[in-house]
């Protein structure tokens, strides 16, 4: 008769250690636990979805942890500040969060309500995401980094961001990016704030 599975044999098996990073952990009874804060408090998945259940919510069932994506911005942010005041770094680090990641609103504007005290910024790949990203930059010292491909009219866009004084920094991933780039600046009035991607060849 095969063992029954312990605590610690399941949390080897899933390699929770591994990826939970501290957030997700197993309980006594079985049930997948998340310290969002990783200060003590926990939460059980399984009393959520009991919860859901009695609410007469469908499944499947998204869940998030506002406290967790914030405390990701926080750490990571405060691990930028320590490694630059160890070895003297003389300049500053301005992160950002690429909207591919996650669209949502809710989400967007918790992840820039966190980095507030670090400048924290957005990245925008497509032209869609640039519109989002316009909307829910406010920070004039945080950064708007454009990627992907740019075709003109993302380009107009992102102009027009500098234009309202938004630290926008266009990425060159091509030279007909920079020429477009240029060119539109030029007719914009504008200063554009450009930024080069390069493949390094051998």
């Amino acid at each position: 008769m095969p063992k029954p599975l312990s605590l610690d044999d399941a949390i080897s098996l899933y390699h929770i250690d591994r990826w939970g990073d501290g957030y997700f952990t197993i309980s006594s009874k079985g049930d997948v636990r998340v310290h969002p804060q990783q200060d003590g408090q926990f939460i059980d998945v399984a009393d959520i979805v009991a919860e859901a259940k009695d609410r007469g919510l469908a499944f499947p069932l998204a869940i998030r942890f506002q406290d967790l994506l914030r405390h990701r911005v926080e750490t990571i942010n405060k691990a930028f500040q320590a490694a630059i005041e160890e070895f003297g770094y003389s300049n500053v680090y301005r992160g950002v969060f690429p909207v591919k990641v996650n669209q949502l609103r809710e989400v967007v504007e918790e992840i820039l309500d966190a980095g507030k005290p670090y400048h924290f910024g957005l990245e925008a790949g497509s032209k869609p995401e640039l519109l989002a990203a316009l909307a829910a930059h406010s920070d004039p010292e945080s950064l708007l980094i454009c990627n992907g491909c740019k075709d003109k009219a993302f380009i107009t866009h992102a102009l027009g961001g500098r234009k309202l004084g938004k630290q926008i920094v266009i990425v060159i991933e091509k030279i007909e990016e920079l020429y477009d780039t240029l060119d539109i600046a030029e007719k914009m009035h504008v200063e554009p704030w450009i930024g080069l991607r390069l493949r390094l060849q051998s």
